[in-house]
C-alpha cells in the first residue's frame, strides 16, 4: 500500500485527500500546516508534515452506534471511490487532457469532489449531525414522514414516541444519508457540469494556499457570473466559470493579485487548518484566518429547511426532499 492511499484505513477520515494535499509536498515530501493550536492566545503556528498525516479526523464520517463495517459505509463506499475517482480527474486536468481523455466517471467524480469540499469538513460534520438532531427532525411531521418510508411497525403519538421506535443511531444515519445525497445531487452535477473548466498556471512570488474550506464559490450556478475556483496546487488553480468574459475578469490582471484575492477568500473561511508548501505566508495567515467567514452551503441549506418547517402543514412540500 502506498503512503498516497493509506487515507483508506478505515478508521482515517481524511476531508482533505492525500491526492490533492501531495501538491503543495516539497522536495522533502511534505507541506506546511498553519492553525492555531492554542485559542486563547491566537496565535497561527506553522507546522511541517506529510499530507498523510494532516487533512483528517479518526472516524469524522462515521455514523456511530452502529457495527463497525456498517458506521464507516460513507468512507468506504463513497468518500474512497470519489476520491480515487477525483485523484485521476485532476492528474488529467493538470495535463491539460480533461477534455478529450477524461471518462463520464472522472467527470462526475470530479464534480462530486468538488461539492463535497462544501459539506465534508469537521465543522461541516458538527453542524450537519446537530442539525439532522435538533433542527431538521425535531417535528412530528418530518419524524412521521420519515417513519413511514421507513417501513417500521409501530403506533407512534408524540415526537419522542417516534424517535424512540427509530432508534437511538437515527440521527447518526440520517446525517450521513443527508450528506451523500446532497454531494449527489443531480441538479448541482448538472450546474456545474455546464460550467466552462479551466486550469490556469500562475507564476510569481506568491503561492495559492489552500484550508478546510478551500472552494470559492458562488451561491447560484446560473447567472453570468456563476463560478467555481479551487486551488489544485501552490502555482495552479482549476476554475469553472459560466462565461468566458467573466473568467477573463478574473484572471487577467497582475497575477499576485488574482493569487491574492483568492487565497483571502481561503483563509478568511478557514476554520481551523490552513495548508501550504511552505511558512512563507505565516503573516497573511495570521492576519485573515477565519476573520471574514462567509455563510456555508450546510447553512444557507439549514436556513431553507427551518423555514420550511415554520411553514403550515398545508403549504409544506419538504416531504418529497431526501432528507
Amino acid at each position: 500500500m502506498t503512503k498516497e492511499f493509506k487515507q483508506n484505513e478505515p478508521n482515517k477520515h481524511h476531508f482533505l485527500p492525500v491526492f490533492y494535499l501531495k501538491e503543495w509536498a516539497g522536495a522533502d515530501g511534505k507541506i506546511v500546516q498553519f492553525s492555531r493550536p492554542n485559542l486563547r492566545d491566537g496565535l497561527v503556528k506553522p507546522l511541517r508534515r506529510h499530507p498523510s498525516a494532516v487533512g483528517y479526523i479518526d472516524r469524522l464520517y462515521a455514523a456511530e452506534g452502529l457495527p463497525e463495517k456498517v458506521s464507516n459505509l460513507f468512507e468506504t463506499e463513497f468518500t474512497r471511490p470519489v476520491d480515487t475517482e477525483a485523484a485521476a480527474a485532476m492528474r488529467r486536468l493538470m495535463r491539460g487532457q480533461f477534455d478529450v481523455d477524461a471518462t463520464p466517471k472522472e467527470v462526475v467524480a470530479w464534480i462530486k469532489f468538488m461539492l463535497s469540499l462544501m459539506m465534508r469538513m469537521p465543522a461541516d460534520i458538527k453542524r450537519l449531525k446537530h442539525y439532522v438532531k435538533h433542527d431538521w427532525f425535531s417535528d412530528r411531521p418530518s419524524l412521521e414522514a420519515i417513519f413511514k418510508r421507513s417501513g417500521m411497525q409501530g403506533n407512534p403519538q408524540t415526537v419522542e414516541d417516534y424517535q424512540r421506535l427509530l432508534g437511538p443511531t437515527f440521527y447518526e444515519r440520517a446525517a450521513m444519508v443527508a450528506l451523500s445525497g446532497m454531494i449527489q445531487a443531480e441538479v448541482a452535477i448538472r450546474a456545474v457540469g455546464d460550467l466552462q473548466w479551466t486550469v490556469t498556471n500562475v507564476y510569481g512570488d506568491r503561492e495559492f494556499l489552500t484550508s478546510d474550506r478551500p472552494l470559492v464559490a458562488s451561491v447560484a450556478m446560473n447567472g453570468p457570473k456563476a463560478h467555481m475556483i479551487l486551488p489544485i496546487g501552490p502555482h495552479r488553480v482549476f476554475l469553472a466559470t459560466k462565461t468566458e468574459e467573466f473568467r477573463r475578469q478574473l484572471v487577467d490582471r497582475p497575477a499576485w493579485d488574482f493569487v491574492t484575492s483568492v487565497n483571502k477568500h481561503v483563509v478568511n473561511n478557514a476554520t481551523d487548518y490552513i495548508y501550504g508548501s511552505n511558512g512563507a505566508a505565516l503573516r497573511f495567515v495570521q492576519k485573515h484566518m477565519g476573520k471574514l467567514r462567509e455563510q456555508t452551503f450546510l447553512e444557507r441549506i439549514n436556513d431553507r429547511r427551518m423555514a420550511e418547517i415554520a411553514k403550515p402543514l398545508s403549504e409544506r412540500d419538504d416531504f418529497r426532499a431526501n432528507f
